[in-house]
């Protein structure tokens, strides 16, 4: 596949929902299409995540891009695609110093004082139109310090100190070519080339949870760590058998180490 187009704009509502809205190209074969597209703003005004919520950024502080790939097929993406994902986005921030901990299904956190705190999500959606595909892979990443976000109700906390802040448009390059890459690899051979890595940043296995509900209700758990597919394996009492989790039916949240019931 090759490089994404790039684009690097002031301000936007969106950077997922431009891309989303933008028309699909007929294309010529039944497998390639025109390059990926990554768009990267300075000023995100409606950036969304997981179940609605919105991450606004703005300024230095954020990383908020979006890149779009196109196919003539139906999408191949399955389940595990947000997680792979997150791998490949943890192998560039590390690269660069960083020290991330993915969380299920698409949430990238850090280690804090007194437990962890989020840093950055990842949303994927996919556009159908016809024999068109277009999947938009949109990511937030909190670079330095923290920028105004809504809805979170939960700590958070960035990737780098000030002095350390990668430039920003080589970063988000490298992050879409990272994400093309891995679009490939995953419709190739799953989530099983992304698994070793998930596994040893998994910030959830081992630890009490609490399962939440749409209607606001929490469930005790232990998480258990993710299956061959990218659902989240969990212990609802001792001894009992484990049950998957699949991606959209509960949020999960870790609990804090202070917590009297973890």
């Amino acid at each position: 596949m090759a490089l994404p187009d790039f684009e690097h704009i002031d301000s936007i509502d969106s950077t997922s929902l431009e891309l989303m809205r933008r028309p699909l190209l007929a294309l010529a074969d039944d497998r390639a299409s025109r390059p990926p597209i990554l768009l990267l703003a300075d000023r995100q005004l409606a950036g969304r995540g997981r179940n609605g919520r919105q991450w606004l950024s703005d300024g230095q502080q954020a990383l908020t891009f979006s890149v779009a790939i196109e196919r003539t097929a139906p999408s191949a993406l399955r389940l595990g695609f947000p997680l792979a994902v997150g791998v490949v986005l943890a192998r560039v921030l590390a690269g660069h110093g960083a020290r991330p901990l993915l969380k299920w299904p698409n949430d990238l956190y850090c280690e804090v004082p007194g437990g962890v705190a989020k840093a950055g999500g990842i949303l994927v959606e996919v556009r159908h139109i016809g024999h068109l595909t277009r999947t938009v892979v949109g990511c937030g990443l909190n670079l330095a310090g923290v920028p105004e976000s809504a809805d979170l109700g939960q700590p958070v906390t960035a990737f780098f100190d000030a002095a350390s802040v990668p430039a920003r448009a080589p970063l988000a390059q490298e992050f879409g070519a990272a994400i093309c890459a891995a679009f490939v690899e995953f419709e190739k051979r799953g989530l099983t080339p992304f698994l070793k890595h998930w596994r040893r940043l998994d910030m959830l296995a081992g630890h009490p949870i609490d399962l939440l509900r749409p209607d606001g209700q929490r469930e005790p758990a232990r998480a258990l760590g993710v299956d061959d597919d990218g659902a989240l394996l969990i212990e609802r009492a001792a001894g009992s058998p484990p049950e998957r989790i699949i991606s959209g039916e509960v949020g999960v949240r870790r609990r804090a180490s202070g917590d009297p019931n973890a």
